[in-house]
């Protein structure tokens, strides 16, 4: 059994006996654009954290002393682009550069790099975590890419924003990989209001694909 928990953005963790991958944690971040101010999380819900995975340096996914908390009460191991670690103080053994195309078993966990595409950030990531002979892929922040179709997952977790895809792009994305299920993110923070997870769920249940979308609501659970 694989327990996936949303916390708002593309913060998620992934728990497997025990231990906890952990994508992307922020507590909260300062951007005037911002609709939340602060993510459904606190320390406590990091218990067992053994891998910490960065998609991008931008400060609404790096939370840079959060990182390095969390890392250091838990023993964690950071996987990220080596722009992004040099700005950890950590010691080495803690952190683990990382590029796209890549692959590492660590922790129990069998981790993929992916490609992904968002000019704004300098290395941007994807990243697809196996544990229990799960597979859950998230996709960092990212366009469109004609490579989804060679991902193969239970769990896709996809942006629908004004920054990456939008809903139209993310259902593509969806028959492109036609995971078992699709949880939509990042639509969360920024106060557009034109990328509603609803109408993502809509498009899917509407079209021939037999994907299942979840909605999560900060701080709740999906197990698998």
């Amino acid at each position: 059994m694989v327990e996936l928990q949303y916390f708002g953005n593309s913060f998620f963790t992934i728990k497997d006996n025990k231990a906890l991958v952990v994508i992307d944690p922020i507590f909260g971040f300062s951007d005037k654009q911002m609709k939340k101010k602060v993510v459904a999380a606190k320390m406590s819900d990091m218990k067992g954290a053994a891998v910490i995975l960065l998609t991008n340096e931008l400060p609404e996914h790096f939370d840079k002393d959060l990182v390095e908390r969390i890392a250091l009460e838990e023993n964690a191991t950071v996987l990220a682009h080596d722009s992004i670690l040099k700005q950890l103080s950590l010691p080495r053994s803690q952190k683990i550069p990382i590029q796209a195309n890549s692959e590492f078993c660590i922790k129990g966990f069998k981790i993929k790099t992916t490609t992904a595409h968002f000019p704004k950030s300098f290395y941007p990531l994807g990243y697809i975590v196996e544990c229990s002979g799960k597979r859950v892929y998230h996709a960092g922040v990212t366009a469109l890419l004609d490579t989804f179709s060679s991902i193969k997952v239970d769990v896709a977790l996809l942006p629908i924003s004004d920054r990456s895809m939008d809903i139209i792009d993310a259902v593509r994305a969806t028959k492109l990989m036609k995971p078992k299920t699709v949880i939509p993110m990042q639509y969360d923070i920024y106060d557009s209001g034109k990328n509603d997870p609803k109408e993502l769920k809509r498009r899917i249940e509407e079209s021939v694909l037999a994907t299942e979308t979840v909605i999560l609501s900060p701080g709740k659970k999906m197990k698998f």
